[in-house]
């Protein structure tokens, strides 16, 4: 959503991280360490350490970083969303807006307030070591691609890896990800395949649905054998990679040129399951010109 405003209004996208993010954390609790091996004080052998900060590893350490950060945003003006806890957002006195998206240790800041994004990033720098990686290029696997008027967002580099790792990259393409109205079910009487590797393929592939709206539904359809995969399956699987090594550099468009318009749309196959006659039913919502949420659930 965040790329899809800064794309129609024009606003810079930003990128900050934070170097060692958990050994911010402040501690409410007493937690003691025992002495680590080669560290150990003669004499004192059965001594423990106080942590007084957190540490990598500590049940404690996500939360108690995300309350320092959490608690640096509210101190500074910014405005928590009741929707998403990792969305902050603060205005300037002419009205101007600043955005902020956390993701654990990653930060994407946009806005039209230039002032306020320089000034939230000098104080930052002066409460946590963060590094500056300047406009927004590639941020958890996804790479963004910006333009006049436009961004793209896609998976082009993790998509080329995963067709490499199945031995996939020299496939011929194919124009479709499966046979139209072909309907797989849990026992088609061909024979059992090894479940790691299906597994492995499968999880691939909902990661890569990230960018990929139009491999939602065949791997929401793929992933209901993973349990118990069979050839059929297996088959299936290897099509969706033919498919996608054809299409390997799709991914999500937003422009400047629509409005900003939330629109659904929704659809279900009513009953298609050949096991146990449920449905998938899926929805996709835009932002102007590109789809922002989508989901296929069964």
């Amino acid at each position: 959503m965040l790329i899809a405003l800064a794309t129609k209004c024009n606003w810079e996208l930003h990128q900050l991280d934070v170097k060692s993010a958990f050994l911010n954390g402040d501690l409410k609790e007493e937690i003691y360490l025992v002495q680590l091996e080669g560290f150990v004080k003669q004499g004192q052998e059965h001594h423990v350490c106080r942590l007084k900060k957190a540490l990598y590893g500590l049940k404690q350490a996500p939360r108690s970083w995300y309350e320092k950060v959490d608690s640096f945003f509210v101190e500074h003006g910014f405005h928590r969303s009741l929707n998403d806890p990792n969305l902050y957002t603060k205005y300037n006195n002419q009205g101007q807006i600043i955005l902020i998206s956390l993701y654990v240790d990653d930060m994407i800041i946009t806005g039209n307030a230039d002032d306020l994004i320089r000034g939230i990033k000098r104080l930052m720098a002066q409460i946590f070591e963060m590094k500056d990686l300047g406009s927004l290029h590639y941020c958890l696997g996804l790479e963004v691609c910006r333009d006049t008027g436009q961004t793209f967002l896609t998976q082009g580099k993790y998509a080329r890896n995963l067709l490499e790792k199945f031995g996939m990259d020299q496939c011929r393409s194919a124009a479709t990800p499966l046979q139209q109205n072909l309907k797989l079910n849990s026992d088609d009487g061909t024979k059992e395949i090894d479940a790691t590797m299906y597994k492995q393929l499968v999880s691939s592939l909902i990661y890569l649905t990230t960018t990929r709206p139009d491999l939602a539904y065949f791997v929401s359809v793929l992933s209901q054998f993973m349990s118990k995969p069979l050839e059929s399956h297996w088959i299936a699987a290897k099509s969706v990679l033919r498919y996608l090594c054809g299409t390997v550099n799709y991914g999500i468009l937003y422009t400047d040129v629509s409005d900003v318009t939330l629109a659904g749309f929704s659809d279900s196959d009513w009953v298609g399951n050949l096991d146990d006659r449920r449905s998938i039913t899926g929805y996709a919502f835009n932002i102007g010109s590109g789809v922002i949420v989508w989901s296929i659930k069964k």
